[in-house]
């Protein structure tokens, strides 16, 4: 079914295009910083470190430069593309008044603070940026991959590609956040991907898609509107839900799976396993319609945990590689420097839960109520 073909029922209110009125006075500085969106940089620490792990658990030794190279450029690449996305993604955005602060991007656009060109201008500086540190790594193996994630983070929304309105934009941040990414991490430890690291990746991408799924199912009514062409978009609203909560059970089955096969150490199972209670939770939410009206106090904790479901998968996947490779005498200074880089995600994480309670305790009583989805054929 196409959601699109009833775009004109599931257009909502719309929101002025200078935005609301917490973003007039702002600096324009702050609200550059703002479009960089830095708290999603925090996952990176954890793809990044966990192929790194992996590569200590498959005997080669930590090359500390080569790690920082791999972490900057996932840093790099992720920051583009926020910069990159907030100019071709302004009219969706202009459109959404349903956000959250998880979804429908920094705002600073759509308030008016920074003028569209300097996001533009700012992404296509990184563009180079990255592109000059793709052309320094050592082994073609390693340029190659990260050719391939600068290129799919670029079209991701910039055209023509525009991968995000054309229904591949959720598989595009699964093959570069749980993809790509980690594989030059590794290529420039080992020059080579184990396959301990594709095993454990693969269930991680399938949660990372349907994690994409949820946040883009809060933003469906202001993307069919400018015909951004979304899964939840293309598919509908209950399609996507039952896709999302089909995908948990793929996910933990495609893991257990693969630890049966031996090729993921029971240890790393039973730590990536532990997160399927909050897997749980969000079928419940999902299920209980939390998506369905687009009430930004109810979506807020589900984009939240859904978001951070795959960062906590994939942090429990790099504590079980560091504790197999400890239990089969890896090398000890390197696991200590790749347990203290898993220390300060959780530290920072806390940190993010703590401001996340702060904001649901302020309220969201100047977002507007959504009103229900129209029933769809189907």
């Amino acid at each position: 079914m196409d959601a699109l073909s009833g775009s004109r029922s599931l257009a909502g209110p719309r929101r002025p295009a200078v935005g609301p009125v917490e973003g007039r006075g702002e600096a324009p500085w702050r609200g550059f910083v703002r479009l960089a969106r830095l708290r999603f940089l925090l996952y990176n620490l954890l793809p990044v470190g966990l192929a790194v792990a992996v590569s200590v658990h498959q005997g080669y030794p930590l090359d500390l430069t080569w790690y920082a190279v791999a972490q900057l450029f996932a840093w790099t690449v992720h920051v583009m593309t926020h910069y990159c996305n907030e100019y071709f993604d302004l009219a969706a955005d202009r459109a959404n008044v349903y956000f959250t602060p998880w979804t429908g991007g920094s705002r600073a656009l759509v308030d008016g603070v920074v003028a569209p060109v300097v996001s533009l201008r700012a992404g296509i500086v990184l563009f180079g940026v990255s592109a000059l540190m793709v052309a320094v790594m050592p082994s073609w193996q390693a340029r190659v991959l990260a050719a391939a994630a600068v290129v799919l983070a670029w079209f991701y929304t910039a055209p023509p590609l525009r991968l995000n309105y054309r229904g591949a934009g959720e598989m595009t941040v699964a093959a570069i956040l749980n993809g790509l990414w980690p594989a030059v991490a590794v290529v420039l430890q080992t020059g080579t991907v184990p396959m301990l690291l594709l095993a454990v990746l693969a269930p991680t991408a399938v949660l990372q898609v349907a994690r994409m799924m949820v946040m883009n199912l809060g933003d469906r009514r202001s993307d069919a509107m400018v015909g951004k062409r979304t899964l939840p978009v293309i598919i509908g609203y209950r399609p996507a839900v039952r896709v999302i909560v089909g995908a948990q059970l793929v996910g933990y089955a495609t893991l257990t799976v693969f630890a049966l096969l031996g090729w993921v150490p029971w240890l790393v199972w039973a730590a990536m396993a532990a997160t399927a209670l909050l897997s749980a939770w969000l079928v419940g939410q999902l299920r209980g319609g939390a998506m369905r009206d687009l009430d930004p106090r109810r979506m807020t904790p589900v984009v939240f945990w859904a978001s951070n479901h795959v960062s906590l998968i994939v942090a429990a996947a790099m504590l079980g590689v560091i504790l197999d490779a400890a239990r089969r005498s890896a090398d000890g200074g390197a696991l200590a420097v790749l347990g203290a880089v898993l220390a300060g995600y959780g530290m920072l994480f806390a940190h993010r839960l703590w401001l996340a309670r702060r904001h649901s305790e302020r309220g969201q009583d100047h977002a507007p109520r959504a009103r229900p989805e129209p029933a769809q054929r189907g």
